[in-house]
């Protein structure tokens, strides 16, 4: 009962953050482009803000044993609110640099949510932990509706500065998650204190850690690459901030929605099927999004991309919690900084691709990064396999 009431709680703080990072997804891009004195450099805001959470991740284990969940959850909302704030400025001030500062702030609070599913999984027994981690990300079907719908609304509430409102918005959704985290149960963080004398190689030699992470880094890092992207195809199609922020809303739906089976399907078929049924979803995404450039074909291939991103980071996050202590919290924060490493790296990529080569070269880039990702897989898990032997 006390990890049901955690992961809805939890859940709840997922909706929060997602709502505000819907902002941030439909509208960066283009606020960025707008601001930036070249627009190559229209990504860069939303690559700050992924570079900086992953730079973030590396101390999170130690400041959860120093402050607890409770401190950290807070703090990082805290954060976000000042995120919020500082893109406001920067709007009024017309000014890109200002508002590329307000990114390590937002990827900082970024990044302490990532640990809101790891808290939730801590509680649960262990055939559950799959469920409550989905409880979790449920939070963002709510979102999905939610936040590109306040981000559209609110980009022409401040007369004379687009977007302003709609980043004043993203600084009081932010600041409603304190209300859970207060509320919340959290667990004890007692199993990170160990975590300084497991290296690396050791939490990676254990059963199903390399697939976990390859997992969550491919999922997300593909999902990223044509997410970041797909607003300024949508503008350059001549579909408006309203269009993006459709697509950006079924996108998130169905990144999400699948949460309300994800757990069970996780506890019925294993978590390696489930990863790998993502990856086949994420194919057809790409091969969708080849086929044409109406509004139609935005919405069902970011669908099917954020379908893709809930099979994959559910079934590598579930191995990954499966790994037993203390190797499992030093696993947590090497994926964790892999993940937003590599999703840095796409998200800064996304950009300078579309704008050099277009969207069809944004889709051909994912099935080749798609390609290599499996190759991966299959080679570092045997050569895991090998040396287990």
């Amino acid at each position: 009962m006390k990890s049901r009431q955690n992961a809805i709680l939890l859940g709840l703080c997922q909706f929060c953050y997602m709502a505000a990072t819907a902002v941030g997804i439909s509208f960066a891009g283009l606020v960025g482009r707008q601001l930036a004195p070249d627009p190559a450099w229209a990504t860069l805001p939303y690559l700050l803000i992924t570079a900086s959470t992953a730079i973030a991740t590396l101390g999170l284990p130690r400041q959860i044993v120093a402050w607890g969940y409770r401190r950290l959850f807070a703090l990082g909302a805290l954060s976000g609110v000042a995120s919020g704030m500082v893109s406001v400025a920067a709007l009024y001030a017309g000014s890109f640099w200002l508002f590329c500062l307000a990114a390590p702030l937002q990827g900082y609070y970024q990044a302490t949510t990532l640990y809101y599913r790891y808290a939730a999984a801590e509680t649960a027994a262990e055939a559950d932990k799959g469920s409550a981690m989905a409880w979790v990300l449920s939070g963002g079907i709510f979102a999905a509706f939610a936040g590109p719908m306040l981000a559209g609304r609110a980009v022409s509430a401040v007369p004379g500065v687009p977007f302003a409102g709609s980043f004043a918005a993203v600084a009081a959704l932010t600041l409603l998650a304190l209300i859970p985290i207060a509320l919340a149960r959290l667990p004890q963080s007692a199993s990170n204190a160990h975590t300084v004398s497991v290296s690396v190689r050791q939490a990676l030699a254990m059963p199903g850690a390399i697939e976990g992470v390859l997992a969550c880094v491919g999922g997300y890092a593909l999902m990223m690459f044509l997410m970041v992207a797909t607003p300024l195809a949508v503008a350059g199609c001549g579909f408006g901030p309203g269009g993006a922020a459709s697509v950006i809303q079924w996108h998130m739906l169905g990144m999400f929605a699948p949460s309300l089976v994800t757990g069970r399907l996780i506890t019925r078929y294993g978590p390696r099927h489930i990863a790998m049924a993502g990856a086949g979803v994420m194919l057809i995404a790409c091969v969708l999004a080849l086929s044409g450039l109406t509004l139609a074909h935005f919405h069902v291939a970011l669908t099917l991309v954020g379908l893709g991103w809930n099979l994959m980071y559910m079934g590598g996050s579930t191995l990954i919690a499966q790994v037993p202590a203390p190797e499992r919290t030093r696993l947590q924060a090497v994926n964790e900084f892999t993940t937003f490493g590599c999703v840095a790296s796409a998200a800064g990529a996304a950009g300078w691709v579309y704008q050099a080569q277009g969207w069809y070269a944004v889709a051909q880039w994912s099935l080749g990064l798609l390609a290599a990702l499996a190759v991966a897989t299959i080679v570092l898990s045997r050569r895991q396999a090998a040396y287990a032997i």
